[in-house]
């Protein structure tokens, strides 16, 4: 009786690339490693489309929403900045100048 392995997705990827080097040998690539050639072909499938996902640029992708994400942080950040100059302006007295640190 065989006993099933799972495979790690390091394992599938070498076992995938070991298949796709210059005249591999599929047959001889999954006798060597235990696998049937259906579970080679499936692995090799999902690792090239997974190769064609991560070269994909679209411009609504994750890149653009992780900008507008930080722009709007910024903002907040740059109000947050202003309310807590007015409460600091409020609390002692008097206004805070631009560069010469509440003087003027």
């Amino acid at each position: 009786m065989t006993t099933h392995k799972n495979w790690s997705a390091d394992e599938k990827l070498q076992i995938v690339l070991e298949g796709m080097s210059p005249r591999a040998n599929i047959s001889e690539v999954c006798r060597r490693h235990g696998i049937s050639s259906t579970a080679y072909y499936e692995w090799k499938t999902k690792a090239l489309a997974g190769m064609k996902q991560g070269l994909k640029t679209t411009p609504g992708g994750a890149e653009t929403a992780l900008r507008h994400e930080n722009a709007r942080l910024k903002k907040l950040v740059a109000e947050y900045a202003l309310i807590n100059d007015r409460l600091q302006e409020t609390l002692e007295g008097h206004p805070l100048g631009k560069n010469d640190g509440g003087s003027s």
